[in-house]
């Protein structure tokens, strides 16, 4: 049975090619989180589909920070044991990689990540001919979850947030030790996984996205995002966008792509089925 996983920092999902039939783990990148860490959330995974009575046979893996070949070697082999399978019968990529293959297949075109961070590549059909973006939401991921709620705390940290969508906030959060700015700013720093906490408000932003506020916040950020990958390349080739962040701001993200001259391709919702579809017709 050939499946495909793409993992990202908030969630993983598998999905398996015959049936269709698929699965959403807890996110892993083993890089920020550790090799232990990561062994030890593959193994649920792997729990929870033999529990489900599915079996693997070859298993395409995509996921973040896996472009290094050494890292993707760790990675295969790892999954491998995991799932009892047979280390050639295990492949691993990384997760733009992925985002090319799904966005576009064998086409030509602009792929992006937003998701809980950010990325970009132009892809031509085959292979990643350049790519800008990414780094961490430290030192860059613009336009990402983590980013996003980045400038959103730390708009509300400096008492920047109009007082009717700072009460809107507090209705809504849902940090159980959360519930003053001090609080929060504690819940940030004391993580374990930063960027999947900050992108924890990124719902919150997206029910405000018609607020005038929300709606700069937001641009400002793609903006930002887009200056620092597509936004400076010659290319006309059509972006298609693809991450949580994509799907929830998706007619800001197209204004956002146009006022920048690029030309609109879309959103892909349905990633992994989209892999799933790519590795069927090779």
């Amino acid at each position: 049975m050939l499946w495909v996983a793409d993992a990202g920092a908030s969630k993983t999902d598998w999905m398996e090619a015959q049936s269709r039939w698929s699965l959403r783990t807890e996110g892993l990148n083993a890089e920020v989180e550790g090799w232990q860490r990561a062994k030890e959330k593959l193994f649920r995974a792997a729990q929870l589909l033999r529990e489900a009575g599915k079996d693997i046979s070859v298993l395409y893996y995509y996921g973040p920070a896996l472009h290094r070949e050494e890292t993707r070697e760790k990675m295969r082999y790892l999954l491998a044991e995991t799932f009892r399978l047979p280390v050639e019968k295990t492949f691993v990529y990384h997760d733009l990689l992925g985002a090319a293959r799904a966005a576009w297949g064998g086409q030509a075109g602009v792929v992006c990540i937003l998701g809980t961070g950010s990325n970009c590549a132009l892809w031509d059909g085959e292979r990643i001919h350049r790519q800008a973006g990414g780094h961490g939401y430290l030192l860059g991921d613009e336009g990402s979850g983590a980013d996003l709620g980045k400038a959103f705390l730390s708009a509300l940290l400096h008492q920047e947030v109009p007082a009717d969508l700072e009460e809107a906030f507090w209705n809504w959060c849902p940090f159980a030790a959360g519930r003053s700015l001090i609080h929060l700013r504690s819940l940030a720093y004391a993580s374990p996984q930063p960027s999947a906490f900050l992108g924890e408000f990124v719902p919150f932003l997206a029910e405000k996205q018609s607020h005038p506020w929300v709606r700069a916040l937001v641009m400002g950020r793609l903006g930002a995002f887009i200056q620092r990958t597509w936004g400076g390349w010659l290319s006309k080739l059509p972006i298609r966008y693809i991450g949580g962040v994509a799907n929830a701001f998706e007619p800001l993200l197209q204004e956002t792509t146009r006022k920048y001259g690029g030309v609109w391709g879309g959103v892909v919702s349905r990633v992994c089925e989209a892999l799933v579809a790519y590795h069927v017709q090779r």
